[in-house]
């Protein structure tokens, strides 16, 4: 990668963007296909939303590295509160979402807990001697 800040025109970032919306948009697709066309991954619903929102984070992660991790979260919370609002204009039951909404922000936790841990972990650097 070479030494200084990397260009945001750089192919890995560009990638991450690009990852980023692809995300979103199958995201999306699975929320307004009819479940028939949309793949089974895994056998637990709960586990999908889960490992959905958990990749999205990611990508939204490195897709803008310079905004504000909070900013990143309200905007996952935001994204996941919609899709799971659309399942209520087809006439879907709201506990069935509310627990989907969980998985959501679950995986969005999971994403932003390392991170967390990271910058916990930096407060407690010994000072460097010599200074």
């Amino acid at each position: 990668m070479g030494r200084g800040p990397y260009p945001s025109t750089g192919p890995l970032a560009v990638l991450a963007r690009a990852g980023f919306l692809i995300a979103v948009l199958a995201i999306v697709l699975a929320v307004v296909l009819p479940p028939r066309f949309v793949p089974d991954f895994v056998h637990s619903l709960y586990l999908q939303h889960f490992a959905a929102f958990y990749v999205v984070s990611l990508l939204h992660l490195a897709a803008s590295p310079r905004t504000r991790i909070s900013a990143i979260a309200l905007r996952v919370v935001a994204f996941a509160t919609v899709m799971e609002s659309f399942h209520l204009l087809t006439g879907a039951r709201v506990r069935p979402l509310i627990d989907n909404w969980a998985a959501d922000v679950g995986g969005l936790a999971a994403a932003l807990a390392p991170i967390a841990v990271a910058r916990f972990r930096r407060r407690f650097e010994r000072p460097t001697e010599g200074v």
